[in-house]
């Protein structure tokens, strides 16, 4: 659901025990390891999440998730693509691209995004998009399909959301 919700650009809404709220945007929710690893998001020890909000946007409109998984039911993904795409008169307006399964967060792949802002919406822009989604990942030996899988579940997810 955290890659959805930073695809459609949602907000988290935080309130400590004294009532003080504040609000932070999923994409900076969750925390990457650094000096820190026991931590993987931004709640403080007296915080909970009071609200999530996602804000009305074109792109959310017309949306799409797919997951890639090893089995059917109960599993991670392996990688997962969820997209949004303004689509007006054939042309892509805004766009949304986010991914799982690929880090620690979910990972927005602004420059794809902003890639195809102006161009068509066809498989031949989906798939530059996409690889420009990957441009300077840094596989590990035993996960390097997961380039060529994220690409493939990226162009998969654009193709659905405009059938």
């Amino acid at each position: 659901m955290a890659v959805a919700l930073v695809a459609l650009d949602a907000v988290v809404t935080l309130e400590n025990a004294k009532g003080k709220q504040r609000r932070v945007s999923l994409l900076e929710f969750h925390l990457l390891p650094g000096t820190t690893p026991q931590r993987e998001t931004v709640i403080e020890p007296d915080e909970l999440i009071v609200a999530i909000t996602v804000p009305a946007a074109a792109h959310a409109r017309k949306s799409r998730y797919v997951k890639v998984r090893d089995r059917a039911s109960y599993a991670f993904a392996l990688v997962s693509a969820a997209v949004g795409l303004d689509v007006q008169g054939g042309q892509i307006r805004s766009a949304r691209i986010a991914l799982g399964g690929v880090g620690t967060k979910p990972w927005r792949a602004q420059e794809a995004e902003q890639m195809l802002v102006g161009k068509a919406a066809t498989e031949e822009n989906f798939r530059a998009a996409a690889a420009v989604a990957v441009r300077g990942a840094q596989p590990r030996e035993h996960n390097r399909f997961k380039v060529e899988m994220v690409q493939k579940t990226v162009v998969q997810a654009l193709q659905e959301l405009m059938a």
